[in-house]
């Protein structure tokens, strides 16, 4: 039982002594802990001055957590619930209130803790219990100061960033005579240009689907880290297919790979590739089409153009067919721009709609949403640190989130004056804008609707918001502009497979434009489309082929590049890694998907 689990017994003043040390210094932390949270709480009155309502700015009433006096009874704790004092004023008072009530909760006394009693026992292990359960209750609005800060970082990002660009192209270029043998060579991008391309190619559609990654059982704070672990490892092996090319001169997977491993490996990396760009720019479509389609039957259009199909197609025609023929991708750094801050008013739209409490219980639009759709955070409120099995679903998500693999090699060789160290700057800027607006997204759409999150979460707002539509018009046309960056992957990949010349660049482009589109015309699951490919194509294009490639570059005669250090332990690690989220991470999400009751889902 809990009171024989938390009940402490001592058989020398040693050994109590110690233990007394130790739970003194737990319990201080705490209580230091609880301290900066009640400081952190909003500034609005609080019903009452118990610790749920001065750790809480929105939450539920202390008495719908706390243990009463019949309960108790009833449980055969004996235990009498105290008077509520009244609520401090001011903001610190609140916070003193909270920590003079929970230290005299907890009694912080040597005696109590080595003292083997059962009345005591059974009397302060419920108290404890009970501490510890309305500390660790929050409702998602507790955390609305927390979401402000990737949105302040982001416009500070972005601002720095469209400033650096507007500087220089108006800054007068310095005229310099170009060889003749270099005059009908690629122009090439700037580091801002990159930038935009970079950010534009990693993040696209995958970011909707996070939201429903933590839903589906890992905690929000364990889930950033997750996040973080994925920034930081998937921005290290991008980096190795750059520091690749550098190594040994090549321009594309295919040929880097043939030069240090032979035929074999770099065939098959060239049709992996092939097929994962398939994939992500099947997903990409998807995101157009269903995002369109709702923007059509806001305004009231009707007929085949208010369908997912019939917008798809359109769209497709008009605007993907002209992106799709571009050649160079300095030309699309400012499409890629374009999409960038469609991306960030998507999640400020929704952070706005978190913030105004629009659906929650009462809210203008909780009314207008499907029961599916309803919040939901049953099951103790937000999960903080949470791991279940299905946390594997979540990794394949973020699998396919940071992926851009596919085109660094040629990233590299076409940023002016490419170098390493150029190189791994802006790819570190790139992956790190990434990551605080995944870690925005996730925040701000799981404290919307909790378990309830879809797996594409605009889904969940409803077509009435005219904010979020359009939030829908801005991510349709993010993913549109981040769309010929894939399908440049998948272009280039199907060319070096089957070895075509560039004169069939154009019915090429026709050809495998139809086809997405048509498959994106019967495909409608995002969140498993990113879950499986992420976890299957995407687990070998971001770790395991960078692994092998490390290796086998880091080994062969003459390069030096790599350390023996990243070429032996690092590629070690990062191989086990990518085996590992392949076979887990794929085979929960066809669990997920077909048979939920295997992981304790309905």
């Amino acid at each position: 039982s809990s009171s024989n689990q938390l009940r402490l017994t001592f058989c020398t003043p040693t050994h109590a002594l110690c233990a007394s040390t130790f739970a003194t210094v737990v319990f201080m932390f705490r209580l230091t802990s609880i301290l900066v949270l009640a400081l952190a709480a909003g500034l609005e009155d609080c019903e009452n001055s118990d610790v749920g309502s001065l750790l809480q700015t929105d939450a539920k009433p202390a008495h719908a957590l706390s243990v009463t006096s019949s309960e108790a009874k009833k449980k055969g704790h004996g235990l009498v619930q105290s008077e509520t004092p009244a609520a401090p004023v001011s903001l610190l008072d609140r916070a003193v209130a909270a920590w003079l009530e929970i230290a005299s909760s907890i009694q912080l006394n040597r005696r109590g803790l080595v003292k083997d009693t059962n009345d005591e026992a059974e009397v302060e292990s419920p108290k404890l219990m009970q501490m510890v359960a309305d500390i660790t209750y929050h409702n998602p609005t507790d955390l609305a100061w927390m979401t402000m800060i990737p949105c302040i970082i982001i416009g500070c990002t972005i601002t720095a960033i469209l400033g650096t660009f507007v500087m220089q192209a108006v800054q007068p270029k310095k005229e310099e005579p170009v060889p003749v043998q270099e005059v009908a060579a690629v122009k090439g991008m700037t580091p801002v240009q990159m930038l935009f391309n970079m950010v534009q190619n990693i993040v696209g559609e995958g970011m909707l689907s996070l939201p429903a990654g933590i839903a589906g059982g890992t905690g929000l704070m364990m889930g950033s880290l997750i996040a973080f672990f994925f920034c930081s490892l998937m921005g290290y092996t991008f980096s190795i297919m750059g520091r690749t090319c550098y190594a040994t001169g090549e321009k594309t997977h295919k040929d880097c790979a043939a030069k240090v491993a032979g035929p074999g490996l770099a065939q098959t990396m060239a049709v992996v590739l092939m097929l994962k760009t398939v994939f992500t720019c099947l997903t990409y479509a998807i995101v157009i089409g269903e995002s369109f389609s709702r923007i059509m039957e806001f305004f009231g259009v009707e007929g085949i153009m208010a369908t997912s199909q019939g917008t798809l197609i359109t769209i497709c025609v008009f605007i993907l067919l002209p992106l799709c023929l571009q050649r160079d991708l300095s030309v699309l750094s400012y499409t890629s721009m374009i999409g960038c801050v469609g991306q960030v008013w998507v999640v400020l739209s929704m952070q706005i709609r978190y913030l105004d409490g629009s659906y929650r219980e009462g809210g203008e639009f909780y009314s207008m949403i499907p029961a599916k759709d309803v919040p939901d955070f049953s099951g103790g409120g937000v999960l903080y640190w949470k791991t279940s099995a299905a946390t594997f679903v979540l990794l394949g998500s973020l699998a396919t989130a940071f992926i851009a693999h596919y085109n660094a090699p040629k990233f590299y060789s076409q940023l002016q004056d490419a170098t390493p160290e150029k190189f791994n700057k802006v790819v570190a800027g790139a992956f790190g804008f990434s990551m605080i607006i995944y870690f925005w997204i996730m925040c701000v759409g799981y404290l919307t609707f909790g378990k309830a999150s879809e797996g594409l979460i605009l889904n969940n707002y409803s077509e009435k918001d005219s904010l979020v539509t359009t939030a829908r018009i801005a991510m349709g046309f993010a993913v549109t502009f981040g769309f010929p960056l894939g399908f440049t992957g998948l272009r280039d990949a199907t060319m070096s497979v089957f070895g075509m010349s560039q004169d069939k660049f154009v019915p090429l482009t026709m050809g495998l434009l139809s086809f997405i589109i048509t498959g994106a015309c019967f495909f409608h699951d995002l969140g498993l489309a990113n879950s499986l490919g992420g976890a299957i194509f995407g687990a070998l294009i971001t770790l395991v082929f960078p692994a092998m490639l490390l290796y086998y570059t880091g080994n062969y005669r003459g390069i030096t590049e790599f350390s023996p250090a990243e070429t032996k332990v690092g590629s070690f690690i990062i191989l086990a890694l990518g085996i590992s989220l392949m076979a887990f991470g794929s085979t929960l999400v066809i669990i997920t998907k077909y048979f939920p009751e295997v992981i304790g889902k309905k």
